[in-house]
């Protein structure tokens, strides 16, 4: 009975704490007039400038946004590490160790290093793209269905080239027509349901977010929303982590399948 009221007090707590705060928020948007954009307007992407016939969208301006800030980190990190660690280097390596052991669960192989750069890239670029919105006049790429579905094409290539670069040619076109030739069709449509399994999971999941929060912003723009900013860091790496563990059971899969043909 103590235990049913305590979390019933803690209910009325939380619940009377989210109303202060909306309270709070209404007071501040009526005094400083602020008016919030429209959910569509907010989250697609629109045309930035034209390169000739190509249009260059918000999307593709913070990707390359996002890789300058990757590309000067890597630079300026790697340039700082010691033999005595620092707290950025003890990360870094606890990263690493992550992504092989990730790796070493999923690939049956003496040699992980062959897939670490193609596993690493998605962690690192899936996880940093979908913070990115969390920067103040940036936007997440991965709400842009364009984003998963490339990184999922990726996926889709790696599987065949891992199995041809660790089996070969034949042994690995081999796996599709085993046990029967029928068994082709079924190899082939599996390999393409992945890749919209892949795209549409990241692409749902960080829309679906990036939506609750717009709404929020236009309901009550302060505040409020931040609980579900912080939340967003949460699913951001979470959805980094199962794109990154599916990458390797795929992968893992084709070359464990090819090993045991």
């Amino acid at each position: 009975m103590l235990k049913k009221n305590k979390k019933t007090l803690t209910m009325l707590l939380v619940f009377g704490v989210v109303i202060a705060l909306a309270l709070i928020s209404f007071q501040i948007r009526k005094n400083t007039g602020y008016e919030a954009k429209p959910v569509a307007e907010e989250i697609a992407p629109h045309v930035v400038f034209n390169i000739g016939p190509l249009k260059v969208t918000s999307t593709v301006v913070n990707t390359w946004i996002m890789m300058l800030l990757l590309g000067a980190g890597s630079y300026f990190l790697g340039r700082s590490f010691k033999i005595r660690p620092g707290m950025f280097q003890n990360a870094i390596e606890w990263l690493v160790s992550a992504i092989k052991s990730i790796i070493n669960q999923n690939i049956e192989t003496r040699d992980p290093g062959l897939f670490f750069p193609v596993v690493a890239t998605f962690a690192i670029f899936i996880g940093v793209a979908n913070l990115l919105g969390l920067i103040p006049g940036l936007h997440s790429p991965t709400p842009d269905i364009n984003t998963p579905l490339a990184m999922a094409l990726v996926v889709f290539l790696s599987v065949p080239y891992f199995g041809i670069r660790t089996q070969g040619l034949g042994g690995y076109l081999k796996h599709y027509v085993e046990p029967i030739f029928l068994m082709l069709p079924i190899e082939v449509a599996s390999e393409i349901a992945r890749t919209f399994s892949l795209t549409f999971r990241l692409f749902g999941n960080i829309l679906g977010e990036e939506i609750i929060i717009a709404i929020l912003f236009i309901i009550s723009p302060f505040i409020v929303p931040v609980p579900m900013m912080l939340f967003s860091i949460f699913t951001g790496v979470l959805q980094a982590y199962i794109f990154t563990l599916l990458t390797c059971v795929y992968i893992g899969g084709a070359v464990k399948a090819h090993q045991e043909s």
